[in-house]
Protein backbone atom coordinates (compact mmCIF):
# COMPACT_ATOMS: atom_id res chain seq x y z
CA UNK A 1 0.00 0.00 0.00
CA UNK A 2 1.67 3.43 -1.09
CA UNK A 3 1.87 5.28 1.55
CA UNK A 4 -0.22 8.72 2.26
CA UNK A 5 2.08 12.09 1.24
CA UNK A 6 -1.05 14.21 3.07
CA UNK A 7 -0.44 14.87 6.22
CA UNK A 8 -2.64 17.48 8.84
CA UNK A 9 -0.29 19.38 11.95
CA UNK A 10 -2.71 20.04 14.63
CA UNK A 11 -3.03 20.65 17.90
CA UNK A 12 -3.76 17.71 20.82
CA UNK A 13 -6.91 18.08 21.39
CA UNK A 14 -8.54 15.01 20.55
CA UNK A 15 -11.91 16.35 19.28
CA UNK A 16 -13.11 17.37 15.68
CA UNK A 17 -15.50 20.17 17.17
CA UNK A 18 -13.44 22.65 19.67
CA UNK A 19 -10.80 24.10 17.67
CA UNK A 20 -9.83 25.34 13.70
CA UNK A 21 -7.96 22.13 13.14
CA UNK A 22 -11.14 19.83 13.51
CA UNK A 23 -12.53 21.91 11.00
CA UNK A 24 -9.88 21.00 8.29
CA UNK A 25 -9.82 17.19 9.90
CA UNK A 26 -13.84 17.39 8.84
CA UNK A 27 -13.40 18.65 5.80
CA UNK A 28 -10.90 15.87 4.62
CA UNK A 29 -13.17 13.02 5.68
CA UNK A 30 -16.27 14.75 4.10
CA UNK A 31 -13.93 14.52 0.73
CA UNK A 32 -13.30 11.03 1.49
CA UNK A 33 -8.95 11.93 1.43
CA UNK A 34 -6.71 9.89 3.46
CA UNK A 35 -4.14 11.98 5.71
CA UNK A 36 -1.53 11.08 8.25
CA UNK A 37 -2.26 13.20 11.61
CA UNK A 38 0.73 14.54 13.39
CA UNK A 39 0.09 16.16 16.62
CA UNK A 40 2.04 18.99 17.92
CA UNK A 41 2.53 20.14 21.49
CA UNK A 42 -0.11 22.62 22.78
CA UNK A 43 3.21 25.45 23.36
CA UNK A 44 4.04 27.43 20.50
CA UNK A 45 7.48 27.30 21.25
CA UNK A 46 8.39 23.02 20.63
CA UNK A 47 6.84 23.11 17.52
CA UNK A 48 9.92 23.61 15.45
CA UNK A 49 8.60 21.13 12.35
CA UNK A 50 5.95 23.85 12.04
CA UNK A 51 8.01 26.73 11.90
CA UNK A 52 10.48 24.92 9.54
CA UNK A 53 7.10 24.13 7.33
CA UNK A 54 5.57 27.55 7.90
CA UNK A 55 8.18 29.83 8.93
CA UNK A 56 5.35 30.37 11.75
CA UNK A 57 4.21 28.67 14.74
CA UNK A 58 0.44 27.73 14.18
CA UNK A 59 -1.67 25.30 13.00
CA UNK A 60 -3.14 23.78 11.76
CA UNK A 61 -0.86 23.29 8.81
CA UNK A 62 -1.51 20.67 5.89
CA UNK A 63 0.91 19.17 3.64
CA UNK A 64 -0.57 18.00 0.59
CA UNK A 65 2.28 16.33 -1.65
CA UNK A 66 5.00 19.50 -2.28
CA UNK A 67 1.88 21.90 -1.09
CA UNK A 68 2.55 23.36 2.29
CA UNK A 69 -1.00 25.36 3.22
CA UNK A 70 -1.78 27.20 6.60
CA UNK A 71 -4.51 28.58 8.08
CA UNK A 72 -7.81 26.50 8.76
CA UNK A 73 -9.53 28.60 6.38
CA UNK A 74 -7.22 28.65 3.43
CA UNK A 75 -6.19 25.02 3.90
CA UNK A 76 -10.77 24.03 3.38
CA UNK A 77 -10.67 26.41 0.61
CA UNK A 78 -7.52 24.73 -0.79
CA UNK A 79 -9.16 21.55 0.38
CA UNK A 80 -12.54 22.40 -2.10
CA UNK A 81 -10.28 24.15 -5.10
CA UNK A 82 -8.21 20.85 -5.15
CA UNK A 83 -10.87 17.80 -4.44
CA UNK A 84 -13.90 19.66 -4.29
CA UNK A 85 -17.38 17.95 -5.49
CA UNK A 86 -18.47 19.89 -8.55
CA UNK A 87 -21.75 20.90 -6.41
CA UNK A 88 -19.41 23.67 -4.26
CA UNK A 89 -17.66 24.73 -7.11
CA UNK A 90 -19.37 27.73 -8.50
CA UNK A 91 -21.30 27.19 -11.05
CA UNK A 92 -20.87 30.46 -13.26
CA UNK A 93 -17.51 28.98 -13.54
CA UNK A 94 -18.31 25.93 -16.13
CA UNK A 95 -21.21 28.09 -17.38
CA UNK A 96 -18.61 30.93 -18.36
CA UNK A 97 -15.85 29.06 -19.62
CA UNK A 98 -18.50 26.99 -22.06
CA UNK A 99 -19.56 30.70 -23.26
CA UNK A 100 -16.59 31.86 -24.52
Amino acid sequence: MAETRRVLYRCPNRTNVLCPCGAVARKLSKLGLEYRTERVPYRRRNRPEIVELTGMKYVPVLVDGDEVVNDSHRIRQYLDWRYGDSEERPADASASAGSQ
